[in-house]
Order: C-alpha cells, then sequence, then structure tokens
C-alpha cells in the first residue's frame, strides 16, 4: 500500500494540469477575438490544422514515452524537463510581443503549437503513471478521487476564475499567476511519483505496438466514446465565454459563480462517483453520467437569467465529476486488459492514442464553430449579437452535447457487452424461470 502522504503529493499534479489546459480552452481563444480582434474565422481554420497536427505528436510522445529508459525511468523525465518550458509558453500565449493582425494570429499557432507539446509531454507521462503506481481497484478508486479533488480546484481556477483575472488585472499577469501555481503543484508531486523498473521491457516497434493497441476492442470503443464526451466538455468550456457575454450576460463575479459553483459541486461528488463505480462498475457509472450531463446541458437552451444560468451550472457539476472520475478508470482498466494480453505496460501508447483520438476531436471543435462563426455572421466588435448567432450558441452549448452523448452513450453500450459478455443459455433460462 502506497502511503496517504505520496498519493496526496502525486495528486496535486492536476492542480496545474487543469489549470493551464482549462484556462487555455476557456480563453485563449476568446482573448484573441475579442481583445485583440483576431479574425474568429481565421483562429478557427488555423486551429483545424494545429489539431491535426498536434494528434499525430501525441501519438509520437506516446510511443517514445513506452521506449524511454533513464535512470529517472520512463515517464518522469518528460515531467521534470517539461514542466518549466511548459509555463514560460503559457505566459508568451497571454503576453505577445507583436500588434499586427496577420502577425497575431501566426504567433497565435506557433506559441499554441509549442505550448500544447510541452503539455501533451508532461500531461501524458503524468497521467502514464497513473495505472502503472496503482493496480489495485480500492486503491486505485481511492487516488483517481484525490486527482479529480486537485484535478477540479484547477478547473475551478482555470476555467471560473481565467477570464474575471484576466479583465480586471491583466491577461498577462493572470498567465504568470497560473504559471506559479503550476510549476510549484507539478514539482510537489514528484515527490509521490515513482516507477516501477520491471515494466521497463523491451517495447513493441510503432506497427507492432499500433497493432496491437487496435486490437483491444474495448480500448476502440472506450476512445470514441471518450473523444464524443472530451468534445462536449471542451466545446462547453470554450463557448461558455462567448454564451456569457453574448447570450445571457453576466458580470465578472456571476461568470465566476457560474462555473466555480459548477466545480464546488464536483468536489464532494468525486468520492461519491468513486464508490459509484466500485459498487455497479465503471463503465455502467459512464452511462449514467452521459445520460445527466446531456439532460442537464439541455437547459442552457432555454436559460433567460444569471440566476437559472448558474443554477444550470453548479447542476452540472454531477456530471462533471463522473466523467472526470470514471473515464480515467475506464482508460485504466483498458491498459489493464492490453498488460494481461500483451504482457507489457504499454500506459504512454495508450495515453498517447487516447490523445490522438481527442486532439482530432479538437479539429472538429473548431471546424464547428468556424462554421458557426461563418453561418451566422458572428462579429466580435458588436456589443449585441445577431438572432442567428444567440440562437447559434444556444445550440453549441446545450443542443450539441445531446447529440454528441448520445453517439457517447451507445457506444459505452458496445463496451459494456465486451466486459460483460452475455450467455443466452443462461438468460434463456432466467427468463423462463421468471
Amino acid at each position: 500500500m502506497v502511503p496517504f502522504r505520496k498519493r496526496v503529493a502525486y495528486s496535486l499534479n492536476q492542480i496545474g494540469v487543469n489549470l493551464l489546459w482549462q484556462a487555455f480552452n476557456t480563453v485563449a481563444v476568446f482573448y484573441y477575438v475579442t481583445v485583440l480582434h483576431v479574425s474568429a474565422t481565421a483562429i478557427s481554420t488555423g486551429m483545424i490544422v494545429y489539431g491535426i497536427v498536434n494528434a499525430f505528436l501525441n501519438l509520437f510522445s506516446g510511443f517514445l514515452s513506452d521506449r524511454t529508459n533513464t535512470r529517472l525511468g520512463r515517464r518522469i523525465p518528460y515531467i521534470v524537463f517539461g514542466g518549466i518550458p511548459l509555463v514560460v509558453l503559457f505566459y508568451l500565449l497571454f503576453h505577445p510581443f507583436v500588434t499586427a493582425k496577420g502577425s497575431l494570429l501566426i504567433y497565435f499557432l506557433v506559441v499554441t503549437l509549442l505550448f500544447d507539446i510541452c503539455f501533451t509531454f508532461v500531461a501524458l507521462n503524468i497521467g502514464a503513471l497513473f495505472p502503472e503506481m496503482y493496480q489495485q481497484p480500492k486503491e486505485r478508486s481511492s487516488v483517481v478521487a484525490l486527482q479529480q479533488l486537485s484535478g477540479i480546484i484547477g478547473m475551478i481556477a482555470g476555467v471560473a476564475l481565467s477570464k474575471s483575472l484576466g479583465q480586471s488585472m491583466g491577461w498577462s499577469v493572470m498567465a504568470l499567476i497560473f504559471g506559479l501555481v503550476t510549476v510549484i503543484t507539478i514539482y510537489v508531486s514528484l515527490s509521490g511519483s515513482f516507477e516501477n523498473p520491471a515494466y521497463r521491457e523491451e517495447p513493441l516497434h510503432f506497427k507492432e505496438s499500433l497493432r496491437e493497441t487496435f486490437k483491444n476492442k474495448r480500448f476502440v470503443v472506450y476512445v470514441f466514446a471518450s473523444l464524443f464526451i472530451q468534445l462536449t466538455t471542451t466545446m462547453f468550456t470554450t463557448i461558455s465565454s462567448f454564451y456569457s457575454n453574448y447570450v445571457v450576460t453576466l458580470t465578472p463575479l456571476q461568470s465566476s459563480l457560474f462555473l466555480g459553483l459548477m466545480f464546488i459541486v464536483a468536489i464532494p461528488l468525486s468520492f461519491v462517483w468513486s464508490r459509484i463505480a466500485l459498487k455497479i462498475s465503471n463503465v455502467k457509472a459512464a452511462l449514467v453520467t452521459t445520460v445527466l450531463f446531456a439532460m442537464i446541458s439541455l437547459s442552457f437552451c432555454f436559460d433567460e437569467n444569471p440566476v437559472s444560468v448558474i443554477a444550470t451550472g453548479a447542476c452540472l457539476g454531477v456530471g462533471v465529476a463522473g466523467f472526470m472520475v470514471i473515464m480515467n478508470l475506464l482508460l485504466a482498466d483498458v491498459i489493464d486488459h492490453d498488460a494481461e494480453h500483451t504482457g507489457k505496460r504499454r500506459e504512454g501508447m495508450y495515453y498517447g492514442m487516447n490523445g490522438f483520438i481527442v486532439r482530432i476531436g479538437m479539429s472538429l471543435q473548431y471546424a464547428i464553430m468556424g462554421a458557426f462563426f461563418w453561418m451566422t455572421k458572428f462579429n466580435a466588435k458588436e456589443t449585441v449579437q445577431s438572432h442567428n448567432a444567440v440562437i447559434g450558441l444556444r445550440f453549441l452549448i446545450g443542443g450539441l452535447p445531446v447529440i454528441l452523448l448520445l453517439i457517447a452513450f451507445i457506444l459505452l453500450l458496445k463496451y459494456l457487452q465486451y466486459c460483460e459478455p452475455r450467455n443466452k443459455e443462461t438468460d434463456f433460462h432466467k427468463t423462463i424461470a421468471r
């Protein structure tokens, strides 16, 4: 059993990881479009290309992580040497050294790409440590709850405070504060991180590794379910800034309450979801979460005042907590299943492939946003948007999630079939008995 203090220390990395990533998703595009007045359509187009390029970088970084063999281990060196560049690039994203519109677009895309490369190597290897360090279901469930407690703290600050701090204190000051918090939490977490030298066996070659990864039917179903879930949650964080500006106008304090209460609600529920997952299985808990998130999201299509928007955000915390806990547990299950089949721990490849699919989803997100900006004639210079733009924003944050999560729900049902294959003869006798 790993000492509790080490479990807590390791889990602290989720504060920094979620702080930067959620702040980036929430305000990076918003800052460049509404503050620096870079073309929204141009940024969306650039982010589509960036997402595809970065998807392959995720795949490469996961494969490289599995093949690394140093005195410090396979995963830890990337965290040690990637942490400082990560926060420096985040700061530079909100402290641009150019002013011309065309130059700002290029600057944004280049710095974003470099930031995301560092983020991928750091976050992927932090995640890859988890299934290796904790393999007992109860211990794993306990640690994932601690991780999500830390992660939610980071998300509260990244989502709820990034916009208000940027507008009140200055965007570069916000980035500096967030960067310092990230450095501290990532390097403190190393005191609770460790690797098992027994898993540093000869890794599979790239083609063989890809083949084995996609032979794992559980992973194929999981990763596409994860794609639609991640697309839903990242769309929410990005669109929420526009929604609170142009659909239901919120003050900076109300914006912080809207997003902050969602994560405050999620904090205690992380421990509840970890218990539920132990009781009914991870995949069944994921199915329940998917339905809840979809039903609650639909309210954004009809909310008309700040009180109702804040209340909907608070209720959404139920689903947020579920996704944060259960999707991590499901991926760990997938990796364990692969280890039983191949005899090798390939966390890096699985996290890399998961990142590959999710980043393709990011390109899809910006394609959807680009189509929205173009079709509705969205104009960031106008304080009041057209009726079409308002309806479009309501659909993106309230209607689209229902469609995406319906697909995820169907995929998770397929995952359940792989985990619990039905015995037709037994089912027949049970039916007759009833």
